[in-house]
């Protein structure tokens, strides 16, 4: 009988799995899926990443100096590259010419002293210059207000760690000098490693869900143009009878609080179920958030009354779906007629959501019509 052979697993072999699984993770859900000068270029920053790695891993193994200088290197020109990424993707100037430099030095100054004294200190002089990319990639994430902070925050804390550590690395270097070189070195390796699975993992799942929701606000905005392009018509053909809804999930932060995120899923996933099959198939509903929804809708009163109340209903029944029995949901809604406020989209949703607003000031589970005053308020 063949004994077993012990299988080890170490922190190198971790990392080129890790970084190999979110490589084909960017490269599937962001680069090919939308493709742009964005995803691109974080792919190749993921795609050196992962070369990177397998450098290390075969630096390893071999004991070769100049595979993990070049290994080192490649895996330090990760942040400049996904910083060029993210001043595209937000519709800023690109600024090749502040990192084509460093992705040039970077590998050939690590590799042209890989075996001399002069590799810790160039090490470090690099390992500080992705920092300040990595510095700049947490400025470029946290001055955007449009973006979701939950989305965003895992990248920008690993890049300020990245500053961190690379800061109080070179000061420890300096204050200890030639003593313990192959210490440090060996310290420096291992940091490498760690620092390389956690900023890859954090980049990996924040520059996807960007991408991911970039898709719905793209979606979200041909919606509205639909809207707009309906209304225009109805307008040109004097069809008085639309109507702007703004539905709005009654407490949404009360809700998550009280159920698991599961729970809080369902919840959000039949609110806009109930929406829909409360409404007549010639009506629009558009998702814009979780717990809001604006519907575009053609009917006299007395129907968009009937509509409304089926929309009310639906949302606060609680015995429907076992899986949230015992939480009770609600919705406000606001109210916008042509008639009223106009033919106008952007005027009409405006109405709406100042409606939407009084109905929940007024309590909640309760629809509230816009009138002129809302326009004004608006």
């Amino acid at each position: 009988m063949t004994p077993l052979v012990p299988v080890s697993v170490d922190i190198t072999t971790s990392m080129v799995a890790v970084v190999t699984v979110l490589t084909a993770l960017v490269v599937g859900l962001a680069t090919l899926a939308r493709p742009s000068r964005a995803t691109v270029t974080w792919g190749v920053a993921f795609g050196l990443g992962m070369l990177g790695a397998y450098l290390w891993l075969a630096g390893q193994q071999t004991q070769e100096q100049a595979l993990r200088a070049a290994a080192s290197a490649l895996l330090l020109c990760f942040e400049p590259l996904v910083w060029i990424g993210l001043r595209m993707h937000f519709g800023r100037r690109a600024s090749w010419w502040t990192v084509i430099p460093f992705l040039v030095v970077a590998p050939t100054l690590l590799v042209a002293t890989a075996e001399t004294s002069w590799y810790l200190p160039s090490f470090h002089v690099v390992f500080l210059g992705s920092a300040i990319y990595g510095g700049l990639v947490a400025y470029e994430l946290l001055r955007v207000r449009a973006a979701v902070r939950d989305i965003v925050l895992p990248l920008a804390l690993a890049s300020c760690g990245l500053v961190i550590v690379a800061v109080v690395s070179a000061a420890s270097a300096l204050i200890a000098g030639d003593a313990g070189t192959d210490a440090q070195l060996s310290a420096l390796r291992g940091m490498n490693a760690v620092g390389t699975l956690v900023v890859s993992t954090c980049a990996a799942f924040t520059l996807v869900l960007m991408v991911r929701g970039e898709e719905k606000r793209v979606h979200a905005g041909d919606a509205a143009e639909r809207a707009r392009r309906r209304l225009r018509k109805a307008e040109s053909q004097n069809d008085q009878p639309w109507s702007v809804l703004d539905i709005r999930l009654d407490d949404p932060a009360d809700l998550r609080e009280a159920s698991t995120g599961a729970a809080y899923a369902l919840i959000i996933e039949r609110f806009h179920e109930d929406i829909r099959e409360a409404l007549p198939a010639s009506a629009d509903a558009d998702r814009v958030e979780d717990g809001r929804a604006i519907v575009v809708i053609r009917g006299g009163d007395e129907s968009v009354r009937h509509h409304l109340r089926a929309i009310l209903s639906r949302i606060s029944t609680i015995d429907r779906d076992a899986t949230v029995t015992g939480i009770r949901a609600s919705a406000s809604i606001g109210w916008a007629t042509a008639s009223v406020v106009g033919f106008d989209y952007d005027a009409l949703v405006a109405a709406a959501g100042r409606a939407a607003a009084r109905a929940r000031a007024a309590g909640g589970d309760q629809w509230k019509r816009a009138t002129v005053l809302d326009l004004q308020s608006a």
